[in-house]
């Protein structure tokens, strides 16, 4: 890399300052998290050097998930990162949590990634930012472009300023997924609560065994408990199937 590059130590200018305070009162008055879409909208106009942007969230035990993109690219190099291993995104948190990339076609740290990179996408230049999150979810603001060597220091500082903004959406996408997860989770604790306590009255059996026989119903019909305990809520009952096995005395519970 050539320091002297003139590109490369563009300072930011006074646009990005009035971004700034547009995205901070848009905030201050929505009272919610930011627009990814318009993080990405506002980071692509602050570096003009970049074609593409997005950004990604990661969860442990999950393929990349595109938060918000400005195109098809983004999601396009985040697949071929997931399917490779390798790429800027799964690289160690570096200094500053920046990895910048002038020519994927040529950079030894990615020897599958970055040729499939090039050829398959278009993509040369990356700049990644390693966006700051909660627990051991992971996210990034990466920014693409067709040409090597595009992206310089005033680039990085540029991105880096929109940055935060980009790491609270992401987080409260994640917050609200939860959020959703735990609230499905806790329907599916009520409903089967109220399967077991219709097993109770109708079979007149104490609580342990109602649960029992839901258990044993979804074993044999090799179908979740959750489904069982919903037909339960709805028929009154168990199962047909386990009802007549039930009065032949063939559904043992152990």
């Amino acid at each position: 890399m050539n320091v002297s590059d003139p590109r490369r130590q563009t300072p930011p200018d006074a646009s990005i300052s009035r971004q700034l305070v547009q995205l901070t009162s848009a905030l201050a008055t929505s009272g919610s998290a930011p627009d990814p879409v318009r993080v990405v909208s506002e980071v692509l106009h602050a570096v003009p050097s970049a074609q593409h942007g997005g950004i990604t969230l990661l969860r442990e035990g999950r393929a990349p998930f595109s938060l918000a993109a400005s195109d098809g690219v983004p999601e396009a190099v985040d697949r071929l990162q997931h399917a490779s291993g390798e790429g800027p995104f799964r690289e160690p948190t570096t200094e500053h949590g920046v990895v910048l990339v002038d020519d994927l076609a040529s950079d030894p740290r990615w020897p599958v990634f970055g040729p499939e990179c090039a050829v398959e996408v278009g993509v040369h230049s990356m700049l990644c930012l390693r966006l700051v999150l909660g627990g051991t979810d992971r996210a990034a603001l990466t920014l693409y472009s067709t040409r090597p060597a595009a992206f310089g220091d005033g680039d990085r500082t540029r991105a880096g300023l929109l940055g935060p903004f980009a790491a609270l959406a992401g987080e409260a996408h994640l917050r609200a997924e939860d959020v959703d997860n735990l609230t499905a989770a806790l329907g599916t604790s009520r409903q089967i609560g109220t399967a077991v306590g219709i097993v109770m009255a109708r079979r007149q059996v104490p609580s342990e065994e109602a649960f029992a026989l839901l258990r044993k119903a979804s074993m044999d019909l090799n179908r979740k408990v959750y489904d069982i305990a919903a037909e339960v809520e709805m028929t009154g009952d168990l199962p047909v199937r386990t009802s007549a096995l039930l009065q032949d005395g063939r559904l043992g519970l152990t």
